[in-house]
């Protein structure tokens, strides 16, 4: 969205140091200095860690033209300084500007697992009658939220937020700025329960996307999941449910499809995906509630769920070596782990079924559970392990009955060393394994 400096500097109640006049507009807006684009204004945001005010000379060398900031700086001359109380404050003060102006349906998506995939398919749907903006790439945090939001522009009918959890609050202070009026909570696992100190406390965080609904708003909530009851409990608004086994929506007559993808019916209405496994006919399930209440009948949205795909999800490539890798690198958590297993044990079996594992992160004290019941399946479905060295993964390879690589250069000669033509390999693990880097490599042309 394009703003005038004046219109900037009302909003975040920021003070102008230098620079242009305030007739200037800006259209760009970010908070990390390397992904600054010419032109654009960069946020200097402090964090635990790191302070943004030790990236300002980086943002303006990449072509900042206005830098967000608490302390003055010194600045080249034409570069506006807008100096503010708070940083924070100031980009979440924009951002809900920008959403006042627009003011279109906001949907918000949450949940252990399942929640890239299901934002996809909402968008997907909301397609056929809106103009919709959605959540980018893995911008579904505190600061990825604010920055989605002011990318919006007067076109926009609806917007479908992606938003990601990590310790208590989070959820709420996403909700506070989108103001959703569809909150969707795919389900509650154990991912993150590092920072967590029960199970039932991560569940009320989850569900902190529903207590934000309005009255007048929909909560699409899980009714397999066994915190349903809670999270029914924490919103006011009208609850929809989904699931395999009981719910409004449920996923009925689920079936693999031998080139790939699945069948199912949902309310009588005969589905057919692109995607893989019963865990995303459950996602699709949540799609369709949301958008149904949107104005967007089940039997509508059946078209747009067969066109959707997702980036490294389940995403099957054939290597030149003729064996296939199945992409679902980008992150994991002991009920996608189980849910990928499931949906490859179904596929076809051309060949071999092998894998290349890592660690999940984020667990807390039941990391070595969780990691063990993992490595249990994964002996049971695949002919052959390898799991990428790390404390957290040694239960796993072990239940498994795994070979442990000591790294991705190692885990590569694995799969080279152990896949023919026509095997496939599943390839998983928290994004911070870089499990995507070995795909890349084996599937180089």
């Amino acid at each position: 969205m394009r703003f005038r400096l004046l219109e900037i500097l009302e909003v975040t109640g920021g003070g102008e140091v230098g620079g242009t006049q305030v007739g200037e507009t800006f259209s760009t807006f970010h908070t990390d200095s390397r992904e600054v684009q010419s032109g654009g204004v960069f946020f200097a945001l402090r964090g635990a860690e790191m302070d943004g005010h030790d990236f300002v000379g980086d943002a303006i060398t990449r072509g900042a033209a206005a830098v967000v900031v608490q302390r003055k700086t010194e600045l080249k001359p034409g570069v506006v300084e807008i100096l503010v109380p708070d940083t924070w404050a100031a980009l979440y003060a924009l951002a809900s500007h920008a959403l006042r102006r627009v003011q279109p349906l906001v949907v918000g998506v949450t949940g252990s697992n399942g929640k890239t995939s299901t934002k996809e398919m909402v968008a997907a749907i909301l397609s056929q009658h809106f103009n919709v903006l959605r959540t980018q790439g893995n911008l579904n945090t505190e600061t990825g939220v604010p920055l989605t939001i002011l990318s919006l522009e007067p076109h926009h009918s609806a917007l479908v937020i992606e938003m990601g959890l990590q310790r208590p609050g989070d959820i709420a202070k996403l909700a506070a700025l989108a103001k959703p009026v569809i909150g969707i909570v795919t389900n509650v696992g154990v991912v993150h329960m590092e920072f967590f100190g029960s199970h039932e406390e991560l569940a009320r965080s989850k569900g902190e996307l529903v207590a934000a609904l309005p009255e007048e708003g929909l909560a699409v909530l899980n009714a397999d999941n066994e915190f349903f009851p809670l999270l029914v409990q924490m919103t006011s608004a009208k609850v929809a449910s989904f699931g395999q086994d009981r719910g409004d929506y449920r996923v009925q007559g689920y079936e693999p499809l031998s080139g790939g993808g699945a069948r199912f019916s949902v309310g009588g209405v005969e589905i057919q995906m692109a995607l893989d496994g019963r865990h995303q006919a459950l996602n699709a399930a949540a799609a369709l509630a949301a958008c149904e209440f949107a104005g967007v009948p089940v039997a509508a949205a059946a078209e747009a769920l067969a066109n959707v795909r997702v980036d490294h999800r389940m995403e099957e490539v054939i290597t030149p070596a003729g064996f296939s890798v199945i992409d679902d690198a980008y992150n994991a958590s002991p009920e996608s782990m189980l849910a990928a297993f499931d949906t490859v044990a179904e596929g076809p079996r051309p060949g071999k079924l092998l894998a290349v594992l890592g660690e999940m992160r984020e667990l807390g004290s039941l990391s070595e559970e969780a990691h063990r019941r993992v490595g249990k399946r994964a002996a049971e479905v695949f002919d052959a392990v390898a799991v990428v060295d790390g404390e957290r993964a040694r239960p796993m390879a072990e239940a498994a009955g795994a070979e442990v690589v000591p790294d991705r250069a190692a885990a590569l000669a694995w799969v080279r060393g152990h896949a023919s033509p026509g095997d496939r390999v599943l390839v998983k693990a928290s994004h911070g394994v870089r499990l995507d880097e070995l795909v890349k490599e084996l599937t180089a042309v």
